[in-house]
């Protein structure tokens, strides 16, 4: 399959927004994005209203969200991106459940953050340039 260039591509960087509290999972996401082919730039905020701000001055190619924020109010972020620009993609992560309890399900697990994101690139970017590309099959986390 051939990639897709995501919108914007050709403007400038490429644009990561991050939603997560205390940038917890900003170094993963700086290492794996500055592998990238491309210039990225990786924006972090913990509050949703001004993820949203961000996100509508300078689009995003892709947004991570932290689950425990999307609970928090994130939710409504994640239904106005997807309004807003259907063709963005956004992942949720959460952490794995404590051993006995019953959570609501998470798309993704924080653990799986840098194969989420090699294989984003791999459908996405130009296959020849990005670093680990060979197709890896994704699970999502039960």
């Amino acid at each position: 399959m051939a990639p897709t260039l995501p919108p914007g591509l050709g403007h400038g960087s490429l644009q990561v927004l991050v939603l997560c509290p205390r940038g917890q999972a900003l170094q993963d996401v700086r290492e794996q994005v500055a592998r990238w082919p491309v210039p990225a730039q990786v924006r972090w905020t913990s509050d949703p209203v001004e993820a949203l701000r961000l996100a509508l001055a300078q689009p995003p190619a892709l947004a991570i969200v932290d689950a425990r924020l999307d609970r928090a109010g994130g939710r409504a972020l994640v239904g106005q991106l997807a309004r807003w620009r259907s063709d963005l993609e956004v992942f949720i992560f959460d952490d794995p459940p404590a051993e006995g309890l019953r959570g609501q399900g998470s798309l993704w697990h924080w653990c799986e953050l840098p194969r989420v994101l090699r294989w984003w690139a791999s459908r996405h970017l130009p296959s020849q340039a990005v670093p680990d590309s060979l197709p890896v099959p994704l699970a999502r986390a039960a």
